[in-house]
């Protein structure tokens, strides 16, 4: 803040004091029309640490656009001529070279809205550089879901900092321990520190020679604690001595007690270790559990990636996935995920999953349409002719119970009234139930009373799996290794679609086997009624896409 006379007249009598800094902290995370921030708590958390060093604290937490702008109000008013720190967390939004971090009323702005629902950051801009060399701007990002109009971007947009003002940006828990144990630490070395860590970027003024505080002016602020988990992970990274496990400390405490360390060691095995063994070693660092693994290798099969089976295991298959995802996403083509492929393949997954639900939902829709139309068309199956057409058209079509039931008590009344032996022959075919049997019945009541139902069933058989085929369909299911509670869950899907699959017990019955052949015809695929891995994968992508659309 301005000094007054008195205040001025200590800065150069008495060495050692100086005017207290200020510090601005802007921190949204509860919105009323957006996604909520998971870690936006740990910015409010910096008033304690701030106000410990000396610091004349102005905070906005939760506020909308008018609080922040009373909060940048007191700033400007403050007339800082010594250390400026600002930082900012919450819903940021960009188009092209400018940015807003925006109130928390803030509903679907556009350009054409966004500067009545939001500070501009060239505002920050223009008030930290006023201390030129002395100002530090810490910006927290967090992708979050929230709806935008027309000309405007999640997340920041170009940084181009004043001259002398330094501009850091990162995740909240980064930017947190970053402004803790470096920005008011006596020498922090800012420059270094952000060039080292993967989750931080720098802009503007960084130099490894200037520090924010000088070791003989800062206010010597007692470093953070080292927690029980930071010294366990640190101890095991020793013990374990491989990159990737060094590299796992980092992404979890990147300014830690230990960082240092870390990156020296990092360098020092960088020579020794081969680029496939480091590649090796960050993703055991990830410790994805079967489950975790599992859900990688549907992503890949979403994205049309062929992992060879969906188990939780990372074989030849899944490898080969990797690399053909990474090299088509300019990643370095290891086969190995890194920490920072998980992130995008995981939303492109996601992406792709919605996509093909949507095509699913459309194309049955319209299947749907032209299924009543033809009933409709065919006077809703008041005759024998009629359901049959329906039948041979939709087997398994909306109506297609109904038109059984109504066929089924056409051949009841037509037994109830037919001669004793050719009733006994009947029976006895249907019991048999092949096209040869129906053909021998046929040519001996040529115009028998069960004629057009031996006809009809002569095309059903005719167009049924052959037994190889039968066979061949059994055994890519069964290769699928199903689980009970997977088989369960396929029923539910089915359910839910209105595929009517029967009682929903993980046992595939007949009812089950037509709803099967019901969703994979609807879809373009082969209809056999059996599992196979297109079918599973078109499954759970569409169960993942109405979870998102949900």
């Amino acid at each position: 803040m301005k000094p007054t006379f008195f205040a001025a007249l200590l800065c150069l009598l008495v060495p050692g004091w100086a005017a207290a800094d200020t510090a601005l902290i802007l921190s949204n995370a509860r919105y009323e029309a957006a996604q909520n921030l998971r870690y936006g708590g740990d910015i409010p958390r910096l008033n304690a640490p701030f106000t410990e060093a000396g610091l004349d604290v102005i905070g906005v937490q939760n506020g909308d656009t008018s609080a922040l702008r009373d909060g940048l109000a007191d700033l400007l008013d403050a007339d800082e001529i010594n250390r400026v720190v600002i930082v900012l967390s919450g819903h940021i939004v960009h188009s092209d070279t400018r940015s807003w971090l925006l109130g928390v009323e803030t509903r679907a702005p556009s350009l054409a809205t966004v500067d009545a629902q939001g500070v501009s950051l060239d505002v920050v801009m223009d008030i930290a550089s006023a201390a030129p060399g002395r100002a530090v701007v810490l910006v927290a990002t967090e992708a979050r879901r929230i709806a935008l109009g027309a000309g405007l971007r999640p997340g920041l947009g170009e940084v181009a900092p004043p001259q002398g003002v330094t501009v850091i940006t990162g995740p909240p828990q980064s930017i947190a321990e970053f402004a803790r144990n470096v920005v008011l630490q006596p020498g922090g070395d800012l420059a270094a520190t952000v060039g080292a860590a993967r989750n931080l970027t720098g802009y503007g003024f960084l130099s490894s020679t200037v520090s924010f505080y000088p070791e003989t002016s800062a206010p010597i602020i007692a470093p953070t604690p080292i927690s029980a988990e930071e010294q366990a992970l640190w101890d095991a990274a020793v013990e374990i001595d491989r990159y990737g496990a060094y590299q796992a400390y980092l992404n979890a405490y990147p300014v830690g007690a230990f960082a240092a360390q870390a990156r020296t060691r990092m360098q020092a095995l960088e020579v020794i270790e081969d680029p496939a063994a480091r590649a090796e070693a960050e993703e055991e660092a990830l410790g994805l559990d079967r489950n975790a693994r599992r859900e990688l290798q549907r992503a890949l099969s979403i994205l049309d990636y062929d992992t060879r089976g969906i188990d939780g295991i990372f074989g030849p298959g899944t490898r080969g996935a990797i690399r053909g995802w990474q090299a088509a996403n300019g990643r370095n083509a290891t086969g190995y995920l890194t920490v920072s492929d998980l992130p995008i393949l995981r939303q492109q997954a996601a992406t792709r999953a919605a996509v093909l639900a949507e095509e699913a939902r459309r194309r049955q829709e319209e299947r749907d349409r032209a299924d009543r139309a033809y009933w409709q068309a065919l006077g809703q199956g008041q005759t024998e002719t009629a359901l049959r057409q329906y039948l041979e058209r939709y087997p398994d079509g909306l109506f297609s119970d109904v038109a059984q039931d109504r066929l089924d008590q056409i051949e009841a009344d037509r037994r109830a009234v037919a001669e004793a032996a050719e009733r006994a022959d009947w029976d006895a075919v249907r019991a048999v139930d092949t096209i040869g049997a129906y053909n021998q019945y046929l040519a001996a009541y040529p115009e028998g009373l069960f004629r057009d139902i031996a006809y009809a069933r002569i095309s059903e058989l005719e167009g049924r799996l052959s037994p190889a085929e039968q066979a061949e369909a059994e055994a890519r299911e069964a290769a699928l290794n199903l689980q009970p509670v997977m088989r369960l869950m396929v029923e539910r899907r089915l359910a839910s679609m209105g595929l009517e699959p029967g009682r929903l017990d993980s046992t595939f019955d007949a009812d089950a086997r037509r709803a099967i052949r019901r969703y994979q015809d609807a879809r373009g695929l082969t209809a056999t009624g059996y599992l196979d891995q297109p079918t599973v994968v078109r499954l759970l992508a569409e169960a993942i896409g109405a979870r998102i659309v949900e």
